[in-house]
């Protein structure tokens, strides 16, 4: 099994033209006027919402590919470290911490979620704003079987036609999500396969993390047109302050 967190140039040929979170993202990034801190920050595709609105900005990830690929892209725009987003120490604090497209699901564990939740917690400014987003889980994903099937759309990736096929296991215990990746490439299935784990976190377990530790929900959301979380919701999107 391969690490996509290894292969910058399949992840971002993945999500090339996904942006459904910039409006979003750099509204509240605009409103709090940096300094910004994103965590899971992977190629950048976040960051350039970010650098392009001209403030300062600092990415981190534990991917050493990805991190080398974000400086490579951004230059002298912006700061990109290797560092962990559950137990980071930095001198500064920001005014806008965020995570999004799902990265705090890689926080497996209650006490890897609540590292993660209590360093962001040290390092926000009084006034700043946490941004949290991820998927709700579904049942329909979670159980859908041993079956290779389409988990992404068709795109371009080292000039072929290619697409994810997927496959995952579900632990009900753990809440773990084991998921496999195979490359199709022009129709047939390649000897690329990687795996990797996601915590399936529901909002209301989310609710219970924020509040323990000592954040205030000001906002939420259900998807990127800021229409309210329910039960037909497929985000969870968060907008914190800490605790007064």
């Amino acid at each position: 099994m391969l690490d996509i967190y290894t292969n910058p140039e399949l992840y971002d040929a993945i999500h090339n033209g996904i942006n459904s979170d910039n409006k979003m993202i750099t509204h509240y990034a605009k409103k709090c006027n940096g300094p910004v801190l994103e965590l899971a920050a992977g190629t950048g595709r976040l960051a350039k919402y970010i650098i392009d609105l001209e403030l300062p900005y600092t990415g981190i990830d534990t991917s050493k590919e990805f991190i080398n690929k974000a400086k490579s892209r951004f230059g002298d725009h912006g700061k990109f470290k290797i560092d962990n987003m559950q137990n980071f120490v930095h001198k500064n604090s920001y005014n806008f911490i965020f995570i999004g497209f799902n990265s705090f699901l890689h926080n497996l564990t209650d006490d890897e979620a609540n590292n993660c939740l209590t360093s962001i917690n040290k390092h926000l400014t009084n006034d700043g704003i946490f941004f949290l987003s991820s998927f709700i889980p579904d049942p329909i994903f979670l159980y859908q079987g041993d079956d290779l099937h389409p988990a992404t759309p068709f795109f371009s990736y080292k000039t072929k036609r290619c697409r994810i096929m997927e496959k995952n296991t579900y632990q009900e215990e753990s809440q773990i999500n084991h998921i496999t990746w195979t490359l199709e490439v022009d129709g047939i299935l390649s000897t690329e396969i990687y795996s990797f784990k996601q915590r399936m976190i529901y909002p209301h377990m989310m609710d219970i993390m924020l509040n323990e530790n000592e954040f205030v929900i000001k906002e939420k959301f259900g998807d990127w047109d800021h229409s309210p979380l329910d039960e037909f919701s497929p985000l969870q999107i968060y907008i914190c302050k800490k605790t007064e």
